[in-house]
């Protein structure tokens, strides 16, 4: 009886040991979807830096496994309805990629970040931004704009993408053309001087799809509206974080459904007048039958564009590619002497916040309790340190961390990065997409190509935003549709 109390008290220790032993050596796994920052078929550089940044972090943390999954291409709509099931199966990334805006319409599938931004992070070193306080290491204008209207952050931003102009500097002082403009009206001479020597200005496209001169478009029209657009945020969008934001389809609704947004106003004649300035003067002959980007950056490698318009992603293409010297810049301030609607020389950035590196935590994550080792991932990896390594080589991208420094190609784009925003966003976000964006890129085609005249273009363009009002109240039912 003795040596059976004996056995069973001796198996009983070792069963308590055995648990305290595989409790010391649980390993919590963190799924991490990286998108574009982890391709390890197209882009190995990725693999082999982030696949170092993992080993080191668990070198760290042995009770902790890094899980990346591979970026699933380049069709976002892939990516989101994938997503989209595995929520539904409770098997989301932990860690997951996305658009802001995409991200704060979404925010019941993500965690707030505010406590854990409001604190430490240890692996910034102390005495630098970041390390007493989290969010102090990101860019302020970064973080008011993917900043939700509610006041939480549902996301973290590591770099973004920016739009600008690359100069052939070489064709352009063997032309005597100095780029050193100080308003948009001195870019304008620049582009009347260069086709006055047989060179064409400014490497843009317009097509009914998507093309740069839709943004070149939210410009023009931004600063045509300049005075009125602050007067057409709805309280429902307001963003006190923000000052300069983009409208919401339903905000252009509703001044639009109100008369303020209207062919009959004054200011889009203004709009009219500065398309029909740039396109008769800047904009390369043949732009309507130019498609892709890629046709644009073949004309400035080629000697056939002085300027074309292009993005951080094309940077290290014409840095390997062009055979003269490039500078990248941006477009120089409008002024009331172009548009009488503007308070101060204002020009407006074209880019991000979206890009390779906008991170968030899954809601799922507390259930899953793996809530806490994906914050500690999160702040290992958006720590300089770590965000350095990934800029080596992510060089499409410009960081938007204190204390990275974005690679030679890129660096160009940190001034444009701290324009305002555009009032007025790409055509199809203005409304309900393609049915409004499409019509909307050919008339504003026909009318550059002058196939049509402005009254024409105005009367056939005033039926189009009725019918895009029109067709956003049967859709949504808002209370102000019937008033």
């Amino acid at each position: 009886m003795r040596l059976s109390i004996l056995a069973k008290g001796l198996t009983m220790g070792l069963m308590g040991l055995t648990a305290l032993t595989g409790a010391a050596y649980a390993q919590t796994t963190v799924k991490i979807y990286m998108g574009q920052l982890y391709a390890p078929d197209s882009d190995p550089r990725s693999k082999e830096t982030m696949d170092a940044i993992i080993a080191d972090y668990e070198k760290l943390h042995p009770d902790t496994k890094i899980e990346p999954v591979p970026w699933l291409g380049g069709d976002q709509s892939t990516y989101f309805a994938w997503l989209s099931t595995r929520y539904a199966a409770g098997d989301e990334p932990d860690i997951g990629w996305s658009h802001y805006y995409t991200r704060n319409a979404e925010a019941d599938r993500w965690t707030a970040l505010n406590e854990y931004l409001d604190g430490p992070n240890d692996y910034i070193p102390a005495g630098q931004p970041g390390h007493d306080k989290w969010n102090d290491e990101f860019f302020d204008n970064v973080k008011a704009q993917i900043r939700a209207p509610d006041g939480n952050w549902y996301q973290v931003n590591t770099n973004w993408v920016e739009t600008g102009l690359f100069i052939n500097n070489d064709l352009m002082k063997a032309n005597g053309i100095d780029t050193n403009w100080a308003s948009w009206t001195d870019f304008i001479k620049s582009c009347k001087n260069l086709k006055a020597k047989g060179i064409q200005p400014l490497g843009v496209f317009a097509t009914p799809g998507w093309s740069t001169d839709q943004w070149l478009d939210t410009l023009l029209i931004s600063a045509a509206f300049a005075d009125q657009i602050p007067s057409w945020h709805l309280p429902a969008y307001e963003n006190p974080f923000m000052k300069d934001r983009q409208l919401t389809p339903e905000e252009m609704a509703k001044a639009t459904h109100d008369g303020k947004f209207s062919t009959t106003d004054p200011r889009f004649d203004t709009f009219l007048d500065l398309t029909k300035e740039v396109t008769d003067n800047c904009i390369v002959e043949g732009f309507a039958g130019i498609t892709s980007l890629d046709q644009i950056m073949n004309l400035f490698f080629n000697d056939k564009v002085a300027m074309a318009w292009l993005g951080t992603w094309n940077a290290p293409t014409v840095r390997d590619t062009a055979k003269f010297s490039v500078t990248t810049t941006y477009f120089p301030p409008f002024t009331s002497q172009n548009s009488k609607y503007l308070t101060q020389p204002t020009i407006y950035r074209v880019g991000g916040p979206s890009s390779s590196g906008q991170f968030g935590i899954s809601s799922g994550a507390a259930d899953r309790g793996t809530l806490d080792a994906s914050v500690d991932f999160l702040k290992f990896l958006t720590a300089p340190a770590q965000a350095q390594r990934i800029a080596a080589y992510d060089e499409g991208n410009l960081p938007v961390i204190k204390g990275v420094e974005p690679a030679e190609v890129a660096k160009g784009f940190s001034a444009i990065s701290q324009l305002p925003e555009r009032g007025i966003t790409d055509a199809v976000s203005r409304y309900n997409g393609e049915q409004y964006g499409t019509p909307h890129n050919r008339l504003l085609q026909s009318f550059m190509l002058g196939e049509i005249s402005r009254d024409e273009m105005k009367t056939q363009y005033q039926a189009l935003l009725d019918k895009a009002v029109a067709d956003q109240c049967e859709a949504n039912s808002w209370d102000w549709c019937n008033k």
